[in-house]
């Protein structure tokens, strides 16, 4: 049976309670979350996604009323706090909450998380300057809806910045070429929307967690349709980031020369766009 709102929020309150991030604190040898743990797991991820740094402005969110969607390990959370945003944290699981409130309380840094949905967030109308989502409105089962969500909350002026997986990466001709090449020429007739995947190893390579488990539930979008989403906001811009080692780049060495080339521009893994209101 088709899957209704309630089933996905249900499955992903389940699901992301692991938090975002555990298979890598693993392999990093993580078993704490003191803060020596986390500066250790905050290095890696920032080394791995340098490019978070011209998407993000964080020194620019100072003093400015900022909600963070989707908080995995939290390493975002702290850096937006570091940087005196008025943070705000929401997460459909409470595990992601808890970690942004204890990261928050080690700090010393004020700010709060809550659990909740974005799909019906629950903020009044105009209620921040910022909002950041990396990696999260894709799983919701509503994209469309989250977008116009977050459309309704942020104030006159203020941006949305995020991240959301890329309907025409290298990786979806490879894994999925026969659906991709549909999804384009649906597209083309004037379709609007996103695509999912029809198999669970298509989402297992972007999300899975210690039990081997893919996400629940996974959109792509291309920014064409990305950008009709977002016809509410008075701009919209983009950037197409983010390559890994494997086919058709498995003989490259280096990932750091790799993200140097103008493959990930192209056909990168995800979409990271900034729209304003």
């Amino acid at each position: 049976m088709p899957s209704t709102p309630e089933t996905t929020d249900r499955a992903n309150v389940e699901y992301w309670n692991e938090l975002c991030g555990t298979n890598l604190a693993n392999h990093l040898g993580i078993k704490d979350a003191s803060e020596r743990s986390l500066k250790k797991f905050d290095d890696w991820f920032f080394s791995f996604y340098p490019y978070l740094f011209i998407h993000i402005p964080f020194d620019e969110l100072k003093g400015k009323d900022v909600l963070e969607v989707g908080l995995g390990y939290g390493t975002v959370a702290q850096r937006l706090a570091e940087n005196g945003a008025r943070y705000t944290g929401l997460d459909i699981a409470s595990g992601p909450v808890e970690m942004a409130r204890h990261r928050l309380s080690q700090a010393g840094l004020p700010g709060e998380a809550q659990q909740g949905s974005i799909l019906t967030a629950p903020f009044s109308d105009d209620s921040f300057d910022a909002i950041v989502t990396i990696g999260c409105l894709h799983h919701t089962g509503d994209l469309a809806k989250a977008i116009d969500e977050c459309h309704r909350i942020l104030r006159p002026g203020g941006k949305i910045i995020l991240m959301l997986y890329y309907a025409y990466s290298y990786r979806r001709w490879m894994q999925a070429r026969k659906e991709t090449l549909r999804y384009l020429l649906r597209e083309q007739l004037g379709y609007s929307g996103v695509v999912q995947p029809r198999s669970e190893l298509e989402k297992w390579d972007y999300d899975h967690n210690t039990d081997g488990q893919a996400a629940p539930h996974t959109d792509f979008v291309s920014i064409r349709s990305l950008k009709k989403m977002c016809k509410n906001f008075s701009s919209f811009e983009y950037r197409v980031e983010n390559i890994n080692i494997e086919p058709p780049f498995q003989r490259w060495k280096s990932r750091r020369d790799l993200l140097k080339t103008l493959y990930p521009r192209m056909i990168g893994l995800d979409i990271y766009a900034t729209a304003a209101k």
